[in-house]
């Protein structure tokens, strides 16, 4: 399963560069730092679900269109798995687990 912070932010990276907004763009308009908006782009920062929520309406989307986005295939799954082949990064791998299921259950 692939890391649902890093879909997400993939995702809203697609619908961002279909807009023609940049990061720093994107970030003013959401009312985010420039930091923290690369951060969600490159799925290193978990939203909580109301957030996800007000970036999916800021683009026309229901919460659900944006985390069932079809940005997905222009991603190598590989992209997504590259942490899991290193078993240095157990704890990471928890971390990701914990988030996707805070995250599903709050769905």
């Amino acid at each position: 399963m692939a890391n649902t912070g890093r879909k997400i932010g993939v995702n809203i990276f697609t619908l961002m560069q279909n807009a023609g907004f940049s990061r720093e763009e994107l970030a003013r308009k959401l009312s985010y730092s420039y930091r923290d908006m690369c951060r969600i782009l490159e799925g290193k920062l978990m939203l909580p679900p109301v957030e996800v929520t007000r970036i999916a309406e800021f683009f026309g989307k229901t919460k659900q269109e944006l985390l069932h986005y079809e940005a997905d295939k222009f991603v190598p799954e590989l992209q997504y798995m590259k942490e899991f082949s290193d078993t240095k990064n157990l704890d990471k791998i928890l971390d990701l687990l914990d988030e996707y299921v805070d995250l599903k259950e709050a769905m």
